[in-house]
This record gives structure tokens, C-alpha cells and sequence, in this order.
């Protein structure tokens, strides 16, 4: 069925939504407020577009928001973005997405944004990139992750290999990791929540619940990831940069950065004192060379310069490293990159508009889970004291198979519960259910009406 889409900003996130969407056969409206990019769109594009701001209540009356089934703010400025979707919530469109570049962004503050600024999907292009990036250094098979507890807690789809220990064996034989709860199976998109006796097969997923600092663990345990991952060697020290170097932190043996700016160089010293910070450009073939960079075992290439990423992978690659990564912004040239040799190729802009697009036909879920699909809800309940939970350990409890507590929020504490830890009141109990189990969860956990909710949201 045809909808009606708004898209703010018609670079490379807009212009690929507003194409894809309009060749679908939906109404498009872009708002851009260039008009050189305003006619490159007349030009290509198949839509209709209004010059100027979408933070501008004119523009947007002028685009007619209000019919909007969604609104995509996605323009290069983060605050004309998180602004444009309060007004146009306001002036009547149905949901909203906003692009955002911070990977705390949507990591730590993500309910306080949604909340403030109307926002239905908050997604950084910054966040999905490394997310990426660490899935190619560190051999994980992760497909997608939610937030949860200010970042404290994930929700992670996993993809199995056939070497996986979940293929291998059943699951009351695995010792997962403390802090981590296997929530469901997903087989050829039906979701089930496993008994101890289930197995998984190969190219199942599973969906994992686990805290932060328990992640490299837990894809230990079911990837078929390297032992030993040597050193990584980061190219720029921008904002991109300063997060992967904080992902890789305890993760690979040795990490180097390769800063062309002195200041910036010296800032991220301090930062990051257990790693070696060189000064210089990474595109210095003698550089390469006298820091040893052939004996890495993967080069990331994160610069602000799409060309200047290009050279130095390929420099990386002629001296021996196996594994070259290139964050790319023009990803109507990255087919080419890929045929002089690189891998890896990363842009930020195109993982972005993928995910808004996902978002679009799963029927506007922001849920990583296929809960309808599954018949499984995700249920936030606060513990009262009338609770027959209450005071109670899991055990004790026993819910039946098809509940699955996973986990609990008290204070500033987040615990991923075992069968021994007691249930208090005042906890704030977030509960995978399958349809079937609904009235028993009313029983257990009195409250409002249950309702199916991003887990994200919880904190």
C-alpha cells in the first residue's frame, strides 16, 4: 500500500531514501535547503521538494508533514534534526526518524531524546559504523544491537556459524557467561523461547541479552572468532576514531592511532594512555613502514578524507596487512574501491539508511526482536508491593518456559538475574513473553496493561 514519506535533507542518507521509496511507488516529499542539492533531486528523482529548513514551520506546512506516515529528518545538522521532529510530530506526522551523529547519543541518552523531541527511531550514524567495523576486526556475528540502562545493558541478534557451541550442544549443557541470558531462538523468522533441552542449528540467530562489559564474552563463546587479534592500527583521530579506540579497549592485543594533528594527537595520548599515539600522516609510506604496520593484523581507516582512507588502506594492504577497513562517505564510488583490492568497505550514511528502511517494512518496529512475528511481547513491569513476586527468588517462582525475566533495574544497578537472585519491590522488571503466558505475567506482575516495548527505553 502506498504511503507518504517527508525526508529533511537530500545528502547521501536522504537522497538514497527518497529513491528507493519513490521507486516503490510511495509519495515523496524532500525538504533541502541547497539549491544546487534541491535540483540535483528535481533532476534524478522522481519526488516533489520544497527549498528550506525543516526546522521552519513554513517549510514543513509547505512539504504538508501532516500527511506524513513518516518523517525522515536526516540533513547534516544534528539540532535542525532533533528540532524538525518536535514540530512535525506537532503539526500531525505520524512518526518520526532523526539521525544523529554521537554514538552516546542513542547508547546513553536514548529515552531522554526520544521523549523531549517527539522521536519515534534515533539512530547515529556514528554508533552503527563502529558497530560494523568491530563485527569485521573482532570477528563477531552480530546483526543488530539495542540499548538498554544507559548503554549498560544489550540486546544483541547473533548470527550461529556451524563451529558454534549453541549448534553443538544443548542449552542446559552451556555455561554462559555471568551477566547474560539467551533470550530466544529465531528459525527461518519464527522466534522461539528455548527450554533447556533445545538446540540450535546452524545459521539460526539468537537473541542475547548480556551486559556491557560481558559482550566480548559471550562472542567468544558462540563465534568462531580469532583467538589472538594482534595489533589494530587506527588511521584519523576524529570523533569516529575516539569511539572504535574505546570499543577496542581490552579487545586486541595492541592498539595504534596515526594523528596527523599535533594538539589532537596529544588529547588522545592522554586519553588513551595504554595505546601508542604516533604523529603522522597515515598516508606516509616510510611512517608505515618504521612503525611496523606490515605486522598488524588489521588497518582501519577512519579519516575525514574518503581519499585519504583509500591511499593509506591500500598502502596498508601493499605492505602486508590482511585486514584493511575504509570508512567511506561516497558510497556511489565504494564499488570501485572494492575492486582495487579493499575488503572492508564502511559508510556510515548507507548502514543508516538501511536501518530506517528496515524500520519501514517491518511495519514501523523499532524493535531488533520480530516480536509479532514470534508471538513474543517485551514487557516493562514495575515490582508493587502486592506482587506475588515480590520478595521472591526466580526459582522460587519458577515462570513457566516461554517467560524469560531478563533483566531487572534497581536504583542504578542492572542485574541480568539468575535462577537465585530475589525479586524486590520497587524493582523495575523487564519480562520476554509469549502470547499465550500473557494472563500469567498479570498474575505475577500486577500492573498496567502490558504493552510491547523498545528495550531500549528501559533505564
Amino acid at each position: 500500500m502506498s504511503q507518504r514519506f517527508t525526508v529533511m535533507g537530500a545528502g547521501e542518507v536522504g537522497f538514497y531514501l527518497a529513491r528507493e521509496l519513490s521507486q516503490e511507488g510511495h509519495k515523496v516529499v524532500v525538504i533541502e535547503c541547497d539549491p544546487v542539492q534541491k535540483a540535483r533531486v528535481e533532476d534524478a528523482l522522481d519526488v516533489s521538494v520544497v527549498l528550506g529548513n525543516g526546522a521552519h514551520v513554513p517549510v514543513l506546512e509547505a512539504a504538508k508533514v501532516q500527511n506524513s506516515d513518516l518523517f525522515m529528518a536526516v540533513s547534516s545538522s544534528d539540532e535542525a534534526n532533533l528540532a524538525a521532529s518536535v514540530l512535525a510530530k506537532r503539526m500531525g506526522a505520524h512518526r518520526t526518524a532523526v539521525r544523529v551523529g554521537v554514538a552516546e547519543d542513542v547508547t546513553v541518552h536514548r529515552r531522554f531524546y526520544e521523549e523531549v523531541f517527539a522521536v519515534d527511531l534515533l539512530l547515529s550514524t556514528q554508533l552503527l559504523a563502529t558497530t560494523r567495523i568491530l563485527n569485521y576486526v573482532l570477528g563477531h556475528n552480530t546483526l543488530a544491537v539495542e540499548y538498554m540502562a544507559q548503554g549498560k545493558v544489550q540486546l544483541r541478534k547473533i548470527h550461529l556459524d556451524r563451529g558454534s557451541i549453541l549448534t553443538r550442544k544443548p542449552l542446559r549443557e552451556i555455561d554462559m557467561p555471568e551477566g547474560s541470558k539467551l533470550i530466544a531462538y529465531e528459525r527461518r523468522g519464527n522466534l522461539v523461547v528455548p527450554a533447556g533441552e533445545d538446540q540450535a542449528l546452524p545459521d539460526d540467530a539468537v537473541f542475547i541479552l548480556c551486559k556491557t562489559e560481558v559482550i566480548d564474552q559471550v562472542e567468544r563463546l558462540l563465534s568462531a572468532r580469532p583467538r589472538t587479534l594482534g595489533t589494530a592500527i587506527i588511521a584519523g583521530g576524529g570523533a569516529t576514531s575516539f569511539t572504535m579506540a574505546k570499543a577496542l579497549t581490552g579487545q586486541v592485543d595492541q592498539v595504534k592511532i596515526i594523528e596527523r594533528d599535533l594538539d589532537r594527537a596529544s588529547e588522545l595520548a592522554a586519553q588513551f594512555p595504554n595505546f601508542e599515539v604516533l604523529h603522522g600522516d597515515a598516508t606516509d609510506i616510510s611512517l608505515l613502514r618504521a612503525e611496523r604496520v606490515a605486522e598488524a593484523r588489521s588497518f582501519i581507516a577512519l579519516t575525514g578524507n574518503d581519499d585519504s582512507n583509500l591511499m593509506a588502506c591500500l598502502l596498508a594492504q601493499e605492505l602486508g596487512v590482511k585486514q584493511v577497513i575504509a570508512l567511506v562517505q561516497r558510497t556511489e564510488t565504494s564499488h570501485l574501491w572494492r575492486k582495487v583490492g579493499l575488503v572492508h568497505v564502511v559508510s556510515p550514511r548507507r548502514i543508516a539508511s538501511e536501518r530506517i528502511r528496515d524500520y519501514v517494512q517491518s511495519d514501523y518496529s523499532v524493535n531488533i526482536m520480530p516480536l509479532e512475528r514470534g508471538k513474543i511481547q517485551v514487557i516493562e513491569r514495575r515490582l508493587a508491593p502486592a506482587s506475588p513476586a515480590a520478595g521472591v527468588t526466580l526459582a522460587e517462582m519458577n515462570p513457566p518456559q516461554g517467560v524469560l525475566v531478563g533483566a531487572v533495574v534497581r536504583g542504578e544497578e542492572v542485574i541480568v538475574p539468575t535462577g537465585e537472585d530475589r525479586l524486590e519491590v520497587g524493582d523495575s522488571v523487564l519480562l520476554f513473553v509469549q502470547e499465550e503466558h500473557l494472563p500469567t505475567i498479570n498474575l505475577l506482575f500486577p500492573g498496567r496493561d502490558p504493552a510491547a516495548l523498545d528495550p531500549a527505553r528501559v533505564t
